[in-house]
């Protein structure tokens, strides 16, 4: 587990996907900025039997506060089939809890965890340009802005443009000054 003042982060258990579908499928919570679509319980519950969603190359973390609620999630994956980095996505499932500074916790110890045990040099962020919370919230984490994948997404019956944010392992907090101590 990666035990931050507020957040703890970890990977799924069986025991959290009770009502784990509710939580997620319900559009007008995941936001404007969300991928629109949906899965089916069937088949995410198939994927979980398959490795727990969690793999060198692709992996979702529950946070979690420290009372155990369940507050959102973050996935890691493969950024590109070209080149050694990775991806993250990210969302908080309930709209009250957003704003409250979980993701700026959540993100940089996640960083920092795939740092200290992936190959790789670099993770990145694609984020809508029109999400002024997520543009900043990348840079808060100390990611840098690399350009814009013009009209690159398709998502709620519109093209998007998505502005790429990266972070490169030495300009990442180490993990042991963000986690919480004992």
């Amino acid at each position: 587990m990666l035990v931050g003042k507020k957040v703890i982060l970890r990977p799924f258990r069986a025991g959290d996907l009770e009502g784990l579908h509710d939580l997620t499928a319900d559009v007008r919570k995941a936001g404007e900025f969300w991928p629109l679509g949906m899965a089916s319980e069937q088949k995410m519950l198939e994927q979980f039997e398959e490795n727990g969603w969690w793999t060198d190359d692709c992996g979702r973390l529950l946070i979690t506060d420290r009372a155990g609620r369940r507050l959102g999630m973050i996935i890691y994956y493969q950024a590109s089939h070209s080149y050694q980095g990775l991806e993250l996505g990210y969302r908080i499932f309930q709209p009250a809890d957003r704003g409250k500074g979980l993701m700026g916790e959540a993100i940089p110890l996640v960083v920092a965890y795939l740092f200290a045990t992936r190959h790789v040099e670099r993770i990145q962020l694609v984020i809508e340009s029109e999400n002024d919370a997520s543009c900043k919230l990348a840079e808060t984490c100390g990611f840098t802005r690399e350009g814009m994948l013009r009209r690159a997404h398709y998502n709620w019956g519109t093209f998007h443009d998505l502005a790429v944010y990266a972070v490169l392992r030495p300009e990442a907090t180490p993990l042991t000054e963000l986690l919480a101590p004992l």
